[in-house]
C-alpha cells in the first residue's frame, strides 16, 4: 500500500497528524452554538443540554487512560482506526436518535473514542522523525489544538444557520472519515504485542511511574499548563466582575493570551533548531517565571489593581509555555519503546487532574482583584521547578544521567 514519504512530503504527514489531534478537541465545541435548539428538538432543559459538553470531558480523560494500553497491544494505526469507527457509530447514534440520555451516553462515546489521535498523533510523530523534528511537530500540532476549540464554535454557528443542529455532527463524521482514509498513507510500520495479556498491559502505568526521565518532564509540564490554566477559570471573574471588562473586551484579551501561546508553540521547533534542546528548554522557564513575576509584582505594587500588568505578565508566561510543552513532551516520550502510548495519553491525563484541582482551588478563593490569581500562577510554577529539580537530584545522586 502507498505510504508518504516525510522528507519528501512533510506537509502531507503533519496534516494527517493534525487531523488526528484536532477531532476530539473540535468535537468539544463544535455545536455549542445548536445547544438552545438541542434543548427545544428534545423537549429538554438547559441544564441536561450543558451535559452534552461536560460528559465530553469526562469521556476526554478516560480516553487518555485507556488509548496507551491499548495501541500497545494492537498498533497505533489499529488504535486509531477502532477507536474512529466507533465515534462514527456514536455520531450516527446522535443523528437518529429522540432521546436526550441516549445522546449524552453517545457524546461520552464520541469522546472515549475520538480523542484517541490526540495522544496517539504525538507517537506516531515521534515513531515517523526518531526525534529529528519531533519539537517541531509536537509544538504545531499543540498550536493546532489551541485553535481548534477556539475556531470551532464559530464554524458551528454558521453550520446551524445554515441547517440546523445536525450539520455539526455531519461534519464529525465527515472529518472522522477522512482522518481513517489519511491514516493508511502514515509512513511506517505499527509496533504491537498481541500476545500482551491484561497484567503486561496495565503495569505500563506502574513503570513510567517509576521512570524519573518521563516523570519529570510530566509533571512539570502539568504544573506550568496549571499555571496557564489560572487565567481560564478565574479571569472572567477578576475582569469581566470585578473590573467590569465587557465580555467583548475580555474575548479581545483572551485571544491576545491565547494567541501568544500558539504562535510560541508553532516557533518552538525553530528556537530549539537555533539554540538547542537545552537552552530553549532555560529559556521557556526564564520567560515563564519572567511573566508569572510582572504579574505577582504589578499586584503586589497596586493592591491587585492593575489588569494591564496582570494581563502583560499573563502573555508572556504563554511564550514561555508555549516554548516548553513541546520539549516536555519530547523528552517524556524520547526514550520510551514499550510504552510510547501510555506515556502520551498519561501527559495529558495528568494535565487535566492538576488543571481541574488548580479549577477547585481558585473556586476556592475570592477572585475580586488579580492578586490571587498571580499568586496561584507563581506558586504552581515554583511546584514545578521544585518537583523537576528535586526528581532530577535525587536521579543523579543515583549515578543516572538525565
Amino acid at each position: 500500500m502507498y505510504q508518504l514519504d516525510p522528507v519528501k512530503q512533510p506537509r502531507l504527514v503533519f496534516l494527517i497528524l493534525v487531523l488526528c489531534a484536532m477531532i476530539g478537541p473540535m468535537s468539544i465545541d463544535l455545536f455549542t452554538p445548536s445547544l438552545p435548539a438541542i434543548t427545544d428538538a428534545f423537549h429538554t432543559t438547559a441544564e441536561m443540554s450543558q451535559w452534552t459538553v461536560s460528559i465530553f470531558m469526562l469521556g476526554f480523560a478516560i480516553s487518555m487512560l485507556i488509548v496507551g494500553p491499548l495501541s500497545e497491544r494492537f498498533g497505533h494505526r489499529r488504535t486509531l482506526l477502532g477507536g474512529y469507527t466507533l465515534f462514527l457509530l456514536a455520531t450516527a447514534v446522535i443523528l437518529v436518535t429522540d432521546s436526550i440520555h441516549v445522546f449524552i451516553a453517545a457524546r461520552l462515546i464520541q469522546a472515549v473514542f475520538g480523542c484517541f489521535g490526540t495522544a496517539l498523533s504525538r507517537v506516531i510523530a515521534r515513531d515517523i522523525y526518531k526525534g529529528e523534528q519531533d519539537i517541531r511537530i509536537l509544538g504545531m500540532i499543540g498550536a493546532t489544538m489551541m485553535v481548534a476549540p477556539m475556531v470551532a464554535p464559530s464554524i458551528g454557528g454558521i453550520l446551524q444557520q445554515i441547517w440546523d443542529w445536525h450539520a455539526s455532527f455531519v461534519l464529525m463524521m465527515i472529518m472522522a472519515v477522512l482522518t481513517m482514509l489519511a491514516v493508511r498513507l502514515l509512513p511506517g510500520q505499527d509496533r504491537f504485542n498481541s500476545e500482551a495479556g491484561l497484567k503486561e498491559t496495565l503495569a505500563g502505568f506502574t513503570i513510567l511511574m517509576k521512570d524519573r526521565r518521563y516523570m519529570t518532564p510530566a509533571l512539570s509540564a502539568s504544573l506550568a499548563f496549571a499555571g496557564a490554566f489560572v487565567f481560564v477559570v478565574g479571569a472572567p471573574f477578576v475582569l469581566i466582575a470585578g473590573f467590569e471588562i465587557s465580555p467583548r473586551n475580555y474575548g479581545i484579551i483572551f485571544g491576545l493570551v491565547m494567541g501568544a501561546y500558539i504562535l510560541a508553540s508553532a516557533g518552538a521547533g525553530k528556537v530549539t533548531d537555533t539554540l538547542g534542546h537545552n537552552r530553549t528548554h532555560l529559556l521557556a522557564w526564564i520567560i515563564m517565571f519572567l511573566g508569572a513575576g510582572v504579574a505577582l509584582l504589578t499586584a503586589l505594587l497596586t493592591g491587585g489593581m492593575s489588569v494591564s500588568g496582570f494581563v502583560t505578565g499573563i502573555v508572556i508566561y504563554e511564550i514561555g509555555l508555549g516554548l516548553f510543552l513541546p520539549g516536555c513532551q519530547a523528552r517524556a516520550l524520547a526514550h520510551l519503546d514499550h510504552h510510547a502510548g501510555t506515556g502520551a495519553g498519561m501527559l495529558f491525563f495528568l494535565e487535566m487532574i492538576v488543571a481541574s484541582a488548580v479549577s477547585y482551588c481558585a473556586g476556592l478563593m475570592v477572585l475580586d482583584n488579580t492578586l490571587p490569581l498571580a499568586s496561584l500562577m507563581c506558586t504552581l510554577l515554583l511546584m514545578a521547578l521544585g518537583i523537576s529539580a528535586l526528581i532530577m537530584n535525587g536521579h543523579s545522586k543515583r549515578g543516572v544521567a538525565v
